[in-house]
C-alpha cells in the first residue's frame, strides 16, 4: 500500500509539473512577445531591448528559464522512479536527460538574471556576450530534449508508458528539436526558425508525459500487465 502511495503521488507531482512546464512557456511569451532580442540582433540591439523592457524580460526568463526547468527536473525524477520501479533502463536515460535539460534552463536564468539588469546601450558587448551564451546554452538543452523524447518513446515499447500518438509525437519532436537546438548552438538564423514548430510539439508532448507518468503502470507492489493489455494500451488511439 505504501508504494502505490508513493507512486500515485509521484505520478500526480510529474502531471502538475507537466502542465505547469507548459503554462509557463506560454505565460511567458505573452509577457514579453517582441519585447526581447532574438538570435541574429546585433549586440547594440541586444543591449537596447533589455534597457528598455527590463521587466518583461526578467519575467520572461524566470518563466520560461525557471519555473519552465524546475517542471522539467520534476518530469525527469518521474521518469526515474518509474524506472525504478519496472526496472527500465530506458526510462532511466530519458529521466536523467530531462533533469539535465532542466538544469541548463536554470543556468541560462542566472546568465539572463546578470545581463539583463546590467544592460548598458553605452557599453553593448558584455550584454551581447551574455545572450549568446544563453543560446548556446539553450541548443544544448534542446538536445537533452532530444535526447528525452527518443528514449521515452524506446522506453515505451517495454512497458507501454506512451500511447501511439504520444510517441510518434515524441518522434516528430525528437527530430525537429535536434534541428532548432543545433542552430542554437551555432547561432544560425537559417536553423533556429525550426524552433516554431519544435516548442509547441514540446509543451504538448511535456505535458502528455507527465499526465502518462500519473497512469498506474507495472512496478513493485503492482500488478504487472499481460501482454493482450500492453497490446490493447498501445493501440489504442
Amino acid at each position: 500500500m505504501t508504494t502505490i502511495a508513493e507512486e500515485a503521488a509521484s505520478g500526480v507531482t510529474a502531471r502538475a509539473a507537466g502542465y505547469t512546464h507548459a503554462a509557463a512557456w506560454i505565460l511567458g511569451l505573452a509577457v514579453a512577445w517582441g519585447a526581447t532580442p532574438e538570435v541574429g540582433d546585433t549586440h547594440a540591439g541586444i543591449t537596447t531591448a533589455y534597457a528598455d523592457r527590463p521587466f518583461q524580460a526578467v519575467a520572461q526568463a524566470l518563466l520560461v528559464h525557471g519555473v519552465a526547468a524546475v517542471a522539467l527536473v520534476f518530469v525527469g525524477s518521474g521518469l526515474l522512479d518509474r524506472a525504478r520501479r519496472t526496472g527500465n533502463t530506458v526510462a532511466r536515460s530519458a529521466g536523467w536527460a530531462g533533469i539535465v535539460a532542466g538544469a541548463f534552463g536554470c543556468a541560462q536564468l542566472v546568465l539572463e538574471l546578470i545581463a539583463i539588469p546590467g544592460a548598458d546601450p553605452a557599453s553593448p558587448g558584455r550584454t551581447g556576450a551574455l545572450f549568446e551564451a544563453v543560446q548556446r546554452l539553450d541548443g544544448v538543452k534542446m538536445v537533452a530534449l532530444a535526447v528525452l523524447a527518443a528514449a521515452a518513446c524506446v522506453a515505451s515499447r517495454r512497458d507501454a508508458l506512451l500511447r501511439r500518438r504520444e510517441v510518434v509525437l515524441g518522434w516528430i519532436l525528437a527530430v525537429t528539436i535536434t534541428v532548432s537546438g543545433i542552430g542554437y548552438l551555432l547561432l544560425s538564423t537559417t536553423l533556429t526558425p525550426a524552433a516554431f514548430i519544435s516548442l509547441p510539439l514540446l509543451l504538448i508532448w511535456i505535458a502528455a508525459l507527465g499526465a502518462a507518468l500519473r497512469r498506474r503502470r507495472s512496478g513493485i507492489g503492482d500488478q504487472a500487465p499481460t501482454l493482450g493489455e500492453a497490446s490493447r494500451e498501445r493501440r489504442r488511439p
